[in-house]
């Protein structure tokens, strides 16, 4: 799988951006607020929606469906110049309804379809990050597991207590 210039280097400040939304300094989980706080900021963060797309897009986490996941990552490797128009995939993908009428206004900005495909293909990809970052800290705990069983037996065998 190929991924454009473009969204490799978005999506390293996507992923610190929804990292940041997360917790809170005490560690508890304040996504749900934060994400509510972020959108009621939409008219500020219009302006983003060139310069900076990956800022606003996080207004989105959490609210895109993929329903046509193939059409969505065939345009993975694609630089926004040779991005479709958003009719041609919007059967592909589903928002949450309170994103609907955003999204319609969204559609009538100037660089508002690319910025929508952006938002939903780095969305795409946090998910896939997401199950990947999973999978590798389930393969970690398994390792660690395995290890510290390993190395108990090891104690036991040279005459020393492992617990």
């Amino acid at each position: 799988m190929r991924i454009s210039r473009y969204f490799t280097d978005l999506m390293a400040t996507y992923v610190a951006d929804i990292d940041d939304l997360k917790t809170d300094s005490g560690g508890d989980d304040v996504l749900t607020e934060r994400l509510k706080e972020k959108r009621s900021q939409i008219p500020d963060l219009m302006p983003m929606i060139k310069t900076n797309p990956e800022m606003m897009a996080v207004i989105f986490h959490k609210s895109v469906v993929i329903k046509k996941p193939e059409i969505i990552m065939s345009y993975l490797d694609k630089e926004p110049a040779k991005f479709p128009s958003w009719d041609a995939i919007s059967s592909s993908v589903q928002f949450q309804h309170w994103a609907n009428d955003f999204v319609e206004k969204l559609k009538a900005e100037t660089g508002g379809e690319q910025f929508l495909l952006t938002a939903v293909m780095l969305e795409h990809l946090y998910a896939l990050y997401e199950v990947s970052e999973d999978a590798i800290e389930e393969m970690e705990a398994e390792e660690s597991d395995d290890l510290a069983e390993s190395g108990g037996e090891w104690l036991s065998e040279h005459g020393f207590d492992s617990h």
